[in-house]
Parts: C-alpha cells; structure tokens; sequence
C-alpha cells in the first residue's frame, strides 16, 4: 500500500510540475514583447542666412564732375604719374600765382568774383603743389619738431603726420584742393579763420561751386587731421552739396556708398575706373608748383 500511495503522489507531483511549466510559458508567450529604444533624430542643421554681397552704389545720373570724385588721404594715395598727366590753369594771382587742375578753374573764379560782390574779400595762399615740393614741406616740419620741439625723429614724423600729409598723399598735389582766407587774416597758426565772415559765406556757399570744407571740426578721428576751415576741395556741385546738407566727410561718403574696402582703400571711384573728364575751357599755364615761401604753418 505504501508503494502505491508513493506512486500516486510521484504522479501528483509530476502532474503539478508539468501544470505549472505550462502556466509559465503561457504567460511568456502573451508578454508583449519589449518595445525597441526610441532614438530621436537628430535635429535639422539650421543653414545660415546667405550673406548678400553689397555692391558699390553708382552716381546718379545728375552728378557732375564724378571724375574728381577721389579720395586722397593717408590709406589712398595718388598714382605715381599723377601729376605727370595733370593740366594745370592759372586760378588766382597775388604777389605769385597759384594754380590748380584745369577743369575747376571757371568755379573757383566764379565762388572768388561772387564772394567779391557779397564784400568779401577772399584770398588763396595754397593751391596745387607737386609731390617735391611735398615731400620738401614734410621734411621740414619733421625737423622742425625735432629742433625747436624737443621731439625724437620719432616722435617728429608721428606728430607730423597728424598735420602734414606725405608725398602723394596730399590733397594738394591732386590739384583739386585750395586754402582760401581772408586779407585780413592768412594766418593757419590756428583755427581762428573760422571765426572770420569770410568763413561763414564760405560754409554757407562754397557748395554751390563744387566745394566742400574738407576737414571739418569735429572730423578729426574721420579724416586723421585737425580742423582746417581754409582747406576746400572740389568733388563737383552735386556731391559738395550731398555732403554738406548731410554734414559728411569724403571718407565717409565714400562708406555709406560702400566705396570702400575693409581697410579703407577706395574700390569704386579710385584711379582704375574713374573715367577722365574734359579739361575745362581755360588757358593751361605752365606750373612749377613751388610752395608760398612766407607760409607760417604746417598744412596738408
């Protein structure tokens, strides 16, 4: 009997093990099965904004005299054989004539007759000067600074510079710059012409003949030179008005019409594609370009 009642609960043991590995892989088989790792993508590169190319602006149709639209400063200089290629006409007679580009002569013949009619008696004491006679002025303020300064030579050029332009480098050897006073005061030890009425009609009128006061106050870090209210260049009637009325300096016409390059050398309006105007109606003159020799200051 004990050999049956051992076989029965081997059966029953047996019976259950096989109930419950049934039950196990059951509940296996309707396990939802693991979903896979969700793996985000990866976010679209945002493209950077295509960056336009800013084209010089060209001159509009009324301007006139584009060609003496140039700039001429410490970054740009004249080429070489500048004046080599310049007509020069007699503009204004003193105790020694001075002269500048030929095709500015009748406007700054007129602006002196008109400034005349209005009383006032308006005087040229610096016009065109060739780059000898440039380079001549330079070195003498150099050591001037050094003899009477107590400057090192150094220190003399440094000084110089903010005062005197380098050969070539100079508004006056283009031939389109004059320093225009007044007989009672010719005097460019300071800035005290500005207090003159010659000035004012000057500032006030100047424009209306192609001219522009070309270092003006409060310029200085634009221009790299100190006020100068005798010094005016010519860029003809539509921009010399252009930049008055907005109170602008050549350089910085030259960037707000992206003239410019990065390092501030003039890309448009410069020497490779500023197409040569006809020389004004004038008799050309033969100039030596020598310098007033009582001159009592520095001047660029």
């Amino acid at each position: 009997m004990k050999t049956n009642g051992v076989k029965i609960f081997a059966c029953y043991t047996i019976v259950l093990f096989l109930c419950v590995l049934g039950l196990s892989k059951l509940f296996v088989k309707a396990a939802p099965a693991a979903e896979p790792p969700v793996v985000s993508e990866p976010a679209d590169v945002v493209a950077e904004p295509e960056v336009k190319e800013i084209l010089p602006e060209k001159d509009p149709p009324e301007a006139d005299n584009t060609w003496a639209v140039f700039l001429v400063n410490q970054k740009n200089g004249l080429p070489a054989d500048y004046g080599d290629n310049l007509e020069t006409a007699l503009v204004y007679e003193s105790y020694r004539d001075y002269y500048m580009d030929a095709r500015v002569q009748k406007y700054v013949t007129q602006m002196f007759e008109d400034a005349q009619e209005a009383g006032i008696d308006l005087v040229m004491v610096s016009a065109y000067r060739d780059v000898e006679q440039q380079e001549r002025n330079f070195r003498s303020s150099v050591q001037d600074r050094i003899d009477n300064r107590g400057m090192t030579e150094e220190e003399a050029y440094e000084d110089t510079l903010s005062e005197v332009a380098p050969a070539g480098h100079s508004e006056h050897n283009s031939g389109l710059a004059a320093d225009i006073m007044v007989s009672y005061m010719t005097d460019m030890s300071d800035d005290g012409f500005k207090d003159t009425e010659a000035y004012e009609w000057l500032k006030e009128h100047c424009a209306d003949y192609g001219f522009v006061v070309r270092y003006p106050e409060g310029k200085t870090r634009v221009t790299g030179y100190k006020f100068e209210p005798w010094h005016y260049r010519f860029v003809g009637k539509y921009y010399a008005r252009y930049m008055t009325e907005k109170g602008i300096t050549l350089e910085e016409l030259f960037e707000e019409k992206h003239w410019l390059d990065e390092e501030g050398r003039a890309i448009y309006h410069n020497f490779t594609d500023t197409a040569e105007g006809p020389a004004a109606e004038s008799t050309v003159t033969e100039n030596t370009g020598e310098e007033d020799p009582e001159r009592s200051s520095d001047d660029i």
